[in-house]
């Protein structure tokens, strides 16, 4: 893939059933993890996020920048659903989403109201959990603004 774009799997939610997808480390970050609780319901879907080993952006290359968390709908609209709560190398938060369809991401920003996720890819959402459930799936290329770093 070319720099200024990413490849993101986005996840078709059930309704009404909880739905655990992976967090996967990126290509500094591929140490970290972490896991998504997914639930559509009343057309919104509750994130229930928890992250592990995640060093702070200034470890990693990014000063003065933090991570914030996008959602990518099928569409290609990203959506920037605010800050990562980082405390050491781990964090635990719920956010909204009003899609039903979409992948994750997180990056460094610069700006935490950025409206566009950077190059500065930390985590990304993989496939859900469950080997079992059987939901639509789509690769969604998303384009990706010049990190500030």
């Amino acid at each position: 893939m070319p720099d200024q774009q990413w490849e993101l799997l986005a996840i078709a939610y059930p309704p009404d059933r909880t739905v655990s997808v992976i967090l996967g480390g990126a290509e500094k970050t591929l140490t970290s993890k972490g896991a998504c609780q997914v639930k559509w319901h009343d057309q919104s879907a509750t994130l229930a996020i928890e992250v592990t080993n995640l060093p702070s952006a200034q470890e990693i290359g990014w000063p003065g920048q933090q991570y914030v968390l996008w959602a990518i709908d099928s569409e290609k609209r990203a959506l920037n659903l605010g800050p990562v709560p980082l405390g050491k190398k781990e964090a635990k938060w719920k956010v909204q989403v009003p899609v039903r369809i979409f992948g994750l991401l997180v990056t460094a920003e610069k700006n935490p109201k950025a409206e566009a996720p950077s190059t500065a890819v930390v985590l990304e959402s993989l496939l859900p959990a469950d080997p079992f459930l059987v939901i639509p799936v789509m690769r969604v290329t998303v384009a990706l603004a010049p990190s500030q770093g």
